[in-house]
């Protein structure tokens, strides 16, 4: 299974004689910054115009987020760990996987389905050959972790067993269909909670065929 990484929200160096950065500080950087790339796109965002719309130093900037590419998987990491938030509940929870699978599935069309995301997302396929780096560190810290985080959850569950990295990649699959192309294609393209919740089910219902719920001793799921 694909190792745990996390986005490289916090400095690495804190710099010194300064008290580590609050919340509501931390998510103004995120917000002037996402607010940047999505006028500028990657290649023509200057970290000066970033220090300057979320009223801070470049030192300040630089220490959370060390790079340029820091920068933007900061801001997309922003919303991917909203999908991670839960995974502690889910593997404690006793509910059952497919109201699980729902909800998380529910979870990942929503991000996909969010203005913003869409919008960033956008930028990385644009820029990809030019940055490729850019695209790996997305891939690695979100993308991965992502896939690594439901894997651990179906491994909980024994669906998809052996293969449930392969799994979580069929369940993924199954959620976001045709959407992620219909909605890179059309910006304006959205779906109603019901449509959503609807489409979501039929995947887990998918995604149960292919991989069917195993039987305890007492005929219930597990």
């Amino acid at each position: 299974m694909a190792r745990r990484i996390k986005p490289n929200l916090k400095p690495s160096h804190p710099s010194r004689g300064r008290p580590p950065l609050g919340e509501i500080e931390r998510t103004r950087i995120l917000g002037a910054t996402a607010a940047v790339f999505l006028e500028k796109g990657f290649q023509r965002t200057n970290t000066n115009e970033i220090a300057r719309r979320a009223h801070t130093s470049k030192q300040t900037l630089y220490a959370l987020f060390p790079t340029k590419a820091d920068l933007f998987v900061g801001v997309i990491g922003a919303h991917t760990e909203k999908l991670f938030a839960r995974h502690d509940s889910y593997i404690a929870s006793e509910q059952p996987p497919r109201v699980a699978l729902i909800e998380i599935g529910q979870t990942v069309l929503g991000l996909f389905t969010n203005p913003e995301f869409q919008a960033l997302y956008r930028i990385v396929i644009a820029e990809a050959r030019s940055f490729p780096r850019l695209a790996r560190q997305l891939r690695l810290q979100c993308s991965e972790r992502g896939y690594a985080l439901l894997a651990e959850y179906l491994r909980s569950r024994r669906i998809g067993h052996p293969n449930y990295r392969r799994a979580a990649d069929r369940f993924v699959s199954l959620v976001l269909g045709d959407f992620l192309l219909n909605g890179m294609l059309d910006p304006g393209l959205a779906w109603s909670r019901r449509v959503v919740l609807k489409r979501v089910r039929q995947a887990v219902d998918d995604f149960f065929m292919i991989y069917p719920q195993k039987k305890s001793r007492k005929g219930k799921s597990r």
